[in-house]
């Protein structure tokens, strides 16, 4: 007979005496244990076992291993079996599990799990038949058995008559406390195991639910429970699945402590005195598995946990042990574990690993989760856990860090780190983390604003790390204000208005570059020139470049105003020293270059540019009481090349005056470009208000070349001078080219040829032939001069010479005029003839003239002052009629209106506004010759005779009115019908060959010229 060592006959007898002593004890406990196993602990029979399996092992100060096996027996009934070393069962033991909410782990201390009595009524979800063996003894819980119990117990209550319990057995219809009943049982665990308890499962639905949870089991149960150190999932169909080693799959930090006795006060009796409280958070490495996104208690309750780890801590349950319950302890707790957690991401921080990817961000999943959360991140904020930006510095605690908002490229970080404190390099992935860390955030712009512009700065280093972020827009007008090491010694602030000298310069006199310096010049550190720099808005600069330099030109200005001769030396050595250097000048700059100081060789100083070269054509051909020879040793120490490039005149120059508007004169004070240009030509002035009545004033002529120093010509030079203009391209040009103004079709003279016509004393009329020039008679137009005859025909037109009257300019057409004499003077009708052409074809002075060229008689012309302009040649036989002169105008078509050009030009009225066009006496009618109706399509087929003919009073040898057939051609003789039926027909170049038709019918020459012609 098996003795019963747990005393498990007495457990029974008190129970089934309480019972009967109060049937409702019966229904409390019936309803507890239901309530735990189809509720509370349905899905959680296996951490339960596994949590009753750490226990034991705890207590026996072992590391535990537990099997769960998923078997069929002999009979076909499907076994969960969950076996486990560690601490046997004992008599306390028995007397917990047969007790509901009363654990005998209660002062077991920390480590255990279960305290409160309820986790093994997890069993009673999957099974009905339960047996716990051990290698002290075994005990069984079975429901067939608890319910003949309670029936023999019944009827004997019945048969004293008292009903109630056995009413209330039969109300539970089998669903009866199980568990409070504990049998002998005779059993052993398996091998290598101290306790093992087995589930004889309730039917194939528990059976598939079951295998279901043994799948799910993975490395968060031996996370939970660290007591255990082994899991063997052993599945009937399926090879073992063996879980260890669990801290080579995750990092894992543990915290304990013992909380104060207050923070316990609210909780129940048999929890007050757990004060011990313990934290674990894990992380997985690599692949080692999925989170469950819950926290657990340590077992998995349904609070989630939006932290990127695993939680397992002693937070108290409420009686479902499904929820954290509120209070003092579970905010302590939170506390500790937000501590924890801070730790463990700083660690992995430490391991190289990102850490913002541990950051919580977004919103909290839950009440319990936004608590620990923000403790979570009130720790963080203090943990040293961002990357530094240089490689140099440790881990930056969120709240000494600082990010740049706008600087992406991880090399500008690292070099902005070696000089800003607290600078972090943080990830794309990373931005959210940052912003819920409050981590400083600051523009590149702001982080540039603090480098220090003292100490030891590798500055060449920081350049080049940063020339790949400005590659872009931003970034670029964030470094706007970085920091320049210059030559001298000082740090300023910004690339801007530095100078970076290109190789070419560094051959400069150290006294050019103490000058260049002192000028205001900042030229950058060779040490720190770097490329950035440019990009920035540093002025990299060669020779030629510094010449353009605002500094040089401020000096050079600066000197020419100052008497100080002895510093004017000084500027003067520096330039000419980069100009050297330069080899070329830029065009901006000769106009100011030539205000440096020489000396001259009588020793007296004088600018660069009223100074001659010896030797050379200007010194030659300019008075040297005007423009001086330069001093000899200046010659000999910067050479010819140097002096002639800053204006020293070793050949005539040519000075270009910017942007020139007719009628403006620059300011003469001004050191513009344009001023200083048009103050070294003689008569500038003049010149552009010339332009002004040519072109009109305000009109734009662009830049305009013209040759300086020509006041300085030398009198006994100007054949010589001349010849060389028109030999030399350069000042060829800016003597022949005409200036033209933006909008306006006249052109004006170039300042050259201006000044020589206007200005020189050379014996130029205003006007003259060119040579060859033909219909150009000496009356009207006089030859070249004898002091131009060597030059060609183009130098000669810019001059003055015209091909014809119709290139003479309209300013000059009184000069033209006034050589045919005084009013009155008789001229020769070939003479007459050219300047009626003339007017005719649009040439013609630009103001009515005083006198013009008229008709006094037919056949005879005189200078008049005042005159018709006749309409067509009717009027021309009415050439001193009633005493008016008449202006012939050349007939070049029928319908040409050149008439009333002339009319304008001249501002005289036309003939027929003037005079009577009536023709007096009848006539006789004639017919006109059949010849000619033939020829001549539109001829009026009669003419009428007279004898003598008047028109407006005046004798006429012909007039016509009207035109074509239905004209009236009235004729005095045969020449004079010729005229008019040639005029009516619109064939006035036609009328010689009339004439001879009328003569002769049969003239074939005549004939024929009028059809062709």
């Amino acid at each position: 007979m098996t003795t019963d060592v747990f005393g498990t006959a007495a457990l029974r007898g008190a129970v089934l005496e309480a019972w009967r002593a109060s049937p409702a004890r019966l229904r409390e406990d019936a309803n507890t244990e239901e309530d735990h196993a189809r509720g509370y602990y349905r899905d959680r029979v296996l951490v339960e076992l596994a949590q009753n399996a750490a226990d034991a092992a705890t207590r026996a100060g072992v590391g535990g291993r537990l099997l769960l096996r998923l078997a069929t027996t002999d009979e076909g009934t499907a076994v969960l079996v969950a076996a486990n070393t560690g601490a046997p069962l004992d008599a306390a033991g028995v007397a917990s599990l047969a007790s509901l909410r009363a654990s005998s782990k209660r002062d077991a201390g920390t480590g255990t799990v279960g305290r409160f009595g309820v986790g093994f009524a997890a069993v009673r979800a999957v099974s009905d038949e339960i047996t716990v063996a051990s290698t002290t003894g075994a005990v069984r819980f079975s429901l067939a058995d608890t319910l003949q119990a309670l029936e023999d117990t019944a009827a004997q209550e019945a048969a004293q008559g008292r009903p109630t319990l056995a009413d209330e057995v039969r109300r539970r219809d089998g669903s009866l406390p199980v568990l409070r009943l504990p049998w002998q049982a005779e059993a052993r665990p398996p091998s290598g195991y101290d306790t093992a308890v087995v589930l004889e499962l309730r039917d194939a639905v528990v059976r598939d639910e079951v295998r279901s949870l043994l799948e799910a089991v993975d490395d968060v149960l031996l996370l939970a429970l660290p007591g255990l150190v082994e899991v063997l999932v052993d599945v009937e169909g399926d090879p073992p699945r063996r879980l260890a080693d669990v801290h080579d799959r995750w990092d894992v930090l543990t915290a304990e402590g013992e909380v104060p006795l207050a923070l316990v006060a609210d909780r129940p009796v048999e929890q007050r005195g757990a004060r011990s409280w313990r934290v674990t958070w894990a992380l997985p490495r690599g692949d080692a598995g999925q989170l469950p996104h819950v926290v657990h208690a340590p077992t998995p309750t349904d609070e989630p946990c939006s932290l990127p780890a695993l939680l397992v801590a002693t937070l108290p349950l409420d009686p479902s042990r499904r929820h954290v319950a509120p209070g003092p302890l579970t905010d302590e707790v939170l506390a500790r574990a937000g501590q924890a957690y801070a730790e463990l991401v700083g660690r992995v921080a430490a391991d190289g690993q990102d850490a913002t990817a541990l950051v919580p961000t977004g919103l909290a999943a839950g009440a319990v989760d936004a608590v620990l959360r923000e403790r979570a991140l009130e720790a963080l904020v203090r943990t040293p856990l961002l990357v530094p930006a240089s490689p140099q510095d440790g881990l930056v605690a969120p709240l000494r860090a600082t990010t740049v908002r706008d600087l992406t490229d991880p090399a500008a970080v690292a070099a902005l780190g070696t000089v800003v404190g607290g600078l972090v390099r943080v990830p794309a992935s990373g931005a959210a983390a940052v912003r819920v860390l409050g981590v400083e955030e600051r523009t590149l712009a702001e982080v540039v604003d603090e480098l220090p512009t003292g100490g030891d700065v590798d500055w060449p280093a920081l350049y080049d790390a940063l020339d790949g972020a400005a590659q872009d827009t931003t970034a670029r007008e964030g470094l706007a204000a970085l920091p320049v090491p210059l030559v001298d010694g000082r740090v300023v602030r910004g690339p801007r208005g530095v100078v970076l000298l290109d190789d070419d310069v560094t051959g400069l006199a150290p006294a050019t570059l103490a000058a260049l310096r002192e000028w205001g010049l900042r030229v950058v550190d060779p040490a720190a020139a770097a490329p950035l720099l440019a990009r920035l808005g540093a002025q990299r600069v060669d020779a030629a470049a510094l010449l353009a330099h605002p500094a040089l030109r401020a000096a050079v200005l600066g000197q020419a105003d100052d008497d100080d001769l002895e510093h004017a030396d000084e500027v003067t050595a520096a330039v000419l020293d980069v100009v050297r250097a330069a080899g070329t000048v830029p065009a901006a700059a000769v106009g100011w270059l030539g205000l440096l100081t020489l000396d001259a060789a009588d020793g007296e100083p004088a600018p660069a540019h009223g100074l001659v070269l010896p030797g050379g054509p200007a010194a030659r051909l300019l008075d040297d009481r005007v423009l001086a020879p330069v001093a000899a040793d200046a010659v000999e120490r910067w050479g010819r090349e140097v002096l002639a490039a800053v204006g020293v005149r070793d050949d005539l120059v040519v000075t270009t005056v910017p942007d020139v508007v007719a009628g403006v004169v620059p300011d003469d004070e001004g050191d513009d470009g344009a001023s200083l240009a048009a103050a070294s030509l003689d008569g500038w002035a003049e010149y552009v208000d010339d332009l002004a009545e040519v072109l009109d004033v305000g009109a734009y002529c662009g830049d305009v070349p013209a040759v300086a120093d020509l006041d300085a010509v030398d009198d006994e030079r100007w054949p010589e001078l001349l010849a060389h203009l028109a030999g030399t391209p350069a000042l060829r040009a800016a003597l022949v080219t005409p200036v033209r103004g933006e909008g306006a079709t006249a052109t004006g003279p170039s300042y050259t040829a201006w000044w020589l016509r206007e200005r020189a004393d050379l014996p130029l009329p205003e006007v003259f032939a060119l040579p060859g020039a033909s219909g150009l008679p000496a009356a009207l137009v006089p030859p070249v001069p004898d002091v131009l005859a060597a030059l060609d025909a183009d130098v000669l037109r810019a001059l003055g010479g015209v091909g014809s009257l119709a290139e003479v300019p309209a300013a000059r057409w009184p000069a033209v005029l006034e050589r045919l004499g005084p009013v009155g003077a008789s001229v020769p009708l070939d003479v007459a003839g050219h300047v009626w052409r003339a007017w005719a074809a649009g040439a013609g002075p630009d103001e009515a003239p005083a006198v013009v060229v008229a008709l006094t008689a037919p056949g005879v012309a005189h200078v008049v002052q005042d005159a018709v302009v006749a309409d067509d040649p009717r009027w021309w036989q009415r050439a001193g009629a009633h005493d008016v002169p008449v202006v012939p105008v050349p007939v070049p078509g029928a319908d040409d209106d050149a008439a009333a050009r002339v009319a304008d030009l001249l501002d005289l009225p036309l003939a027929s506004s003037q005079g009577d066009g009536d023709v007096a006496g009848d006539g006789e009618p004639e017919d006109v010759p059949e010849a000619l109706l033939v020829l001549l399509p539109d001829v009026p087929p009669v003419w009428w005779r007279h004898d003598e003919l008047r028109v407006g009073g005046a004798p006429v040898g012909w007039w016509v009115v009207g035109a074509g057939v239905q004209a009236q051609v009235h004729a005095v003789h045969v020449a004079g019908l010729a005229s008019g039926l040639a005029w009516a027909t619109g064939r006035w170049g036609a009328r010689g060959e009339v004439e001879a038709l009328l003569a002769d019918p049969d003239d074939g020459d005549a004939a024929l010229s009028l059809v062709l012609g």
